[in-house]
């Protein structure tokens, strides 16, 4: 499963935001964290993942690492608890129900409303 987050009602420039993703960074490494303003533009996706070469398509482009699926409903569940308080709570239930009933989750879409989400940005 891919460890992806959705913060709602937040700024990649609020101090939070920021100590979260300089977290992540920590336990993931320098440029795993990846980052894009959601397609309300009132939140943001958070991605971990390295950027790799693809060869069909000639250019650079990230690639989502897989975790086991239990370990990202825990860091997840983790950011959506004090202090963070960041990782959508609804979204975070719905996935929990779906691990459990064999369907993939960790999915983030890339245009929601006829509105398309930003480009993804390294966390640096």
């Amino acid at each position: 499963m891919y460890l992806t987050f959705d913060w709602d009602d937040v700024e990649q420039d609020e101090p939070l935001v920021q100590t979260a993703l300089q977290e992540l960074q920590h336990r993931f490494g320098v440029g795993c964290v990846w980052y894009r303003i959601s397609s309300s533009g009132e939140g943001i996706h958070v991605i971990i993942a390295n950027l790799s070469w693809n060869s069909s398509l000639g250019k650079m482009e990230i690639t989502p690492k897989n975790f086991e699926d239990e370990f990202t409903l825990t860091v997840r569940k983790e950011f959506s608890e004090p202090p963070w308080g960041l990782e959508c709570k609804g979204r975070l239930i719905s996935d929990s129900v779906r691990t459990k009933n064999g369907f993939r989750t960790g999915r983030i879409f890339a245009a929601k409303n006829d509105k398309s989400a930003g480009e993804w940005l390294p966390y640096v």
